[in-house]
């Protein structure tokens, strides 16, 4: 003998009850067969939904309806594909059951109500709908096949809706029906789920009652039990059990062996292996469960049984729950400490609401114990507990009783914990990595479960960050691109094309949202980069730059990636006034746009506060050095406490290709037109040479090494002499340009007489920042530096008389774009496997 149970996905339609037949006679072959079935997907909350509608005074008629058609529609298909199967003999053997439901919940309409007995009887009927099905299916296909209604071999006690089996009348009514107990047995038996008989004791009559919500699993381990089956398999639409909910981790992984204990910790805390209650009757009779899939009958599952498991290795957890919607509630005092039966008397208190406690933890001076519920008992139980100690609180012996509802309780369970240390630490590390605050911390005495209450709202985000830690699985970036011109466009090809490579660097980079002039992309699962700047064609949402910001931190706070990244490649002035928005909303930022790092001094220092306060990045390498990693460099000497003594750096591509054709006797007016049509400077060239942007390198290069200046501190020099007219279109400046050629080149060949050049960059001197033009010697590491090549000179107190220099090309959308990318890699740590 061994058990099937069928879930509601596998009875949800004709061709998934097909498919779970021909399971059923492919293990009838082999065994014979205890099956249980649970209703059709989605009955069940219709009924529910049926009941609430009723009780409101609303009629019942169109949910039975719905429900009927549903199965009609079933029946129907089943006839069109198999032969023998009669969809209105089918219809009308289960007819009755849609007239009792009529009737009940008439009587929920009138008396505004819907006593136990009745909501009992009105849920059991999706299972009463839906296993006459599975028995014609299975009589068309000609096989040896019995029903048997569960309420003649399930019995229950305690609570009539979640009972409690009498494992002794089980076993007694399942006896004519085990092996070897007739000669005559049929092959297959067919059971509904969910459904038994309740006693509720002396003097009372039995009656219908139910197993708990989902409480099929529990039905199939209770009749396997009975029926002394050798193993029970529970068949859904997944593979197995995961390390974690594969909705929530996508990434989650198929766990091949489970132990008895490992399986009930999980689904205690909220995971869904199996009903709670399943496992402690397998385990009882040495009965192994294994989670099957009905879609893919020949994948292995996962066994729960008694460990420990080869397969298993040296892991020390084997899966990661989250019970949500749960409320946390605080019983403190003076009277506490040291005054024995408190804790009776709470505990007392709480089953007498007819409430079930989740995780007790208290405070190692006595004064508090605390202890969780679900969120829906909460209040009832504060009242028992206000009722019990009404008199220690108002001679505020007792404080008041303290509800913190819309909690969860994420949980980390395995085996291996036992010889593996450390598992508490790396679990505390993986929620603090997503600034998840802990509000209690459980462990059990068998060292098999860590518990962490934490606010509801974070759940998903606590058991991906855990699971993150635990399994190695691939680090998150998701990256919100703000800008695809030249620099951003080109940094989305990049992550395009190395997103293989860092996937099996455990770093999983994806691209959710692009939003330019054109509008924006947004999706949760990550952008097809194949064709994004043909996706741009048809955009989302319409370019708003504050809206979709506005779209996007909404999007965020909703979803909550682990890892979310904006990164701003627009040159933007006014984008980064949004940027202390940006990360309160829990995002890093990665950008080249300079201008966050050289507002006003208070922005400056606002900011880094700001992603302090949030445990996110602000990144920035391209501010100053294009793709030359000068921002890292510098913040590394300054915090191993070295000091800056003076700089000089010559930081545009343009100037320095224009300074260097100088020394070639090339006429001014000439190399800038050359500089402009190979495109190193800006449209308007004077945007180069009026030495703002260098300016603005110069201040963030001074603000790094701990000066407090502002913009408007630094001293320029013009470029040109006092009485050349710049004004005017870009045309007639170029037009004049050459009235300065006269006068460049007069400075040239002063300054070759003395073994000079000239040169353009800025300069920090005692705290000061200046800049324009600079007369070099060759003994100066600038003296050689042309062609678009930028060089950042350091004199500090460890580097001199030979100071540090950072030289090379710091102009163009590839580099830039892969300075861009390098800080958004920087918000993970990897060490590459080569």
């Amino acid at each position: 003998m061994i058990t099937l149970k069928f879930g509601g996905t596998s009875m949800a339609n004709a061709r998934r009850i097909l498919a779970s037949a021909d399971i059923i006679i492919n293990r009838a072959k082999e065994d014979r067969l205890s099956v249980v079935v649970s209703a059709a997907a989605g009955v069940s909350n219709t009924l529910q939904a049926a009941i609430d509608a009723c009780v409101s005074g609303i009629s019942g008629t169109n949910y039975v309806n719905d429900i009927r058609n549903t199965h009609n529609e079933i029946c129907l298909e089943l006839q069109s594909k198999l032969p023998g199967f009669d969809a209105e003999k089918t219809m009308a053997k289960i007819e009755p059951n849609f007239g009792e439901l009529e009737k009940l919940l008439a009587g929920c309409v009138s008396f505004g109500e819907c006593p136990d007995t009745v909501h009992c009887r009105i849920m059991g009927m999706g299972e009463l709908l839906s296993a006459p099905i599975m028995e014609n299916v299975l009589l068309a296909k000609k096989q040896s096949v019995i029903f048997l209604d569960s309420r003649k071999f399930v019995f229950t006690t305690g609570n009539q809706k979640e009972g409690e089996a009498d494992y002794s009348a089980c076993n007694e009514a399942c006896a004519p029906f085990r092996d070897g107990a007739s000669p005559q047995q049929t092959r297959i038996l067919l059971f509904p789920g969910f459904i038994c008989t309740f006693n509720g004791g002396s003097g009372t009559k039995p009656v219908m009652g139910l197993l708990g919500r989902n409480g099929s699993d529990f039905s199939a381990a209770i009749i396997g039990a009975s029926l002394r089956a050798k193993r029970v398999e529970f068949w859904t639409d997944v593979d197995g059990v995961y390390t974690a909910d594969p909705r929530v981790v996508k990434d989650a992984i198929l766990v091949d062996d489970m132990s008895y204990e490992e399986a009930m910790e999980l689904s205690f805390f909220g995971s869904k292996v199996l009903h709670p209650k399943t496992i402690a009757p397998l385990q009882a009779k040495g009965i192994e469960a294994w989670s099957l899939n009905s879609h893919n009958p020949s994948a292995r599952g996962t066994r729960i049984g008694q460990g420990p498991f080869e397969s298993r290795g040296k892991s020390s957890i084997c899966g990661i729950s989250s019970l949500k919607h749960v409320s946390m509630i605080s019983v403190g005092g003076s009277l506490m400490r040291g005054r024995t039966g408190m804790a009776s008397k709470i505990f007392s208190a709480v089953s007498s609401a007819g409430s079930s406690i989740l995780l007790i933890t208290q405070s190692s001076s006595e004064y508090t114990i605390s202890f969780c519920v679900r969120d829906s008992e909460a209040d009832i139980v504060k009242d028992a507990l206000e009722a019990k100690f009404e008199l220690e609180i108002r001679e505020k012996l007792i404080d008041a009783i303290d509800v913190r509802k819309d909690c969860a309780i994420v949980s980390v369970v395995g085996d291996g914990m036992i010889a593996n240390r450390g598992v508490a630490g790396k679990f505390l590390n993986a929620l603090s990595s997503q600034d998840i605050n802990i509000l209690a911390i459980a462990q059990g005495s068998s060292e098999r479960c860590i518990s962490a209450v934490i606010e509801n709202e974070y759940a998903d985000t606590a058991v991906r960050a855990v699971h993150q830690f635990f399994f190695h699985t691939a680090q998150t970036i998701e990256v919100f691109a703000f800008g695809a011109g030249t620099i951003g466009g080109t940094m989305i090809d990049q992550i395009r094309d190395q997103r293989e490579k860092l996937l099996k660097e455990n770093v999983d980079i994806k691209v959710l949202c692009i939003t330019t002039i054109d509008g924006m992309l947004l999706n949760e699962d990550g952008l097809d980069l194949s064709n994004w700047r043909d996706q741009m064609k048809k955009p989302d949402f319409p370019f708003n730059s504050n809206q979709n910001v506005d779209d996007i931190i909404k999007f965020v706070r909703e979803k909550k990636p682990l890892n979310p990244v904006f990164v701003d490649c627009t040159a933007s002035y006014d984008l980064p006034e949004r940027y202390l928005d940006i990360l309160n909303a829990g995002m890093s930022i990665a950008t080249p746009n300079k201008r966050a790092n050289s507002m006003d001094i208070k922005f400056y220092h606002e900011l880094r506060r700001t992603a302090n306060k949030m445990h996110r990045r602000f990144l920035y390498e391209t501010n100053v050095g294009a793709g030359l990693p000068i921002i890292d460099t510098l913040q590394n000497l300054y915090k191993s406490g070295d000091k800056l003594d003076h700089f000089n750096g010559i930081m545009s591509g343009s100037l320095s290709y224009i300074f260097g054709k100088l020394d070639e006797g090339v006429p001014f007016s000439q190399a800038v037109l050359e500089a402009k049509e190979l495109r190193y400077t800006e449209p308007d060239p004077r945007d180069d040479l009026n030495g703002m942007d260098v300016a603005r390198k110069g201040l963030i290069i001074a603000r790094e090494s701990g000066y407090d200046i502002e913009l408007s501190d630094i001293q320029m020099f013009k470029v040109f002499p006092d009485n050349f007219d710049s004004s005017g279109t870009v045309e007639e400046f170029l037009k004049k340009l050459p009235e300065v050629d006269d006068y460049f080149a007069k400075k040239i060949a002063d300054l070759k007489k003395k073994g000079k050049v000239l040169r353009m960059g800025a300069t920090i001197k005692d705290g000061k920042v200046s800049v324009g033009m600079m007369e070099v010697g060759q003994d100066d590491p600038l003296y050689s530096v042309k062609g678009g090549e930028n060089a950042f000179v350091f004199y500090t107190e460890r580097y001199q008389p030979i100071p540090l220099t950072v030289r090379g090309y710091g102009a163009g959308a590839g580099v830039t774009a892969a300075g861009v990318f390098g800080d958004i890699l920087r918000t993970v740590s990897f060490n590459p496997e080569r």
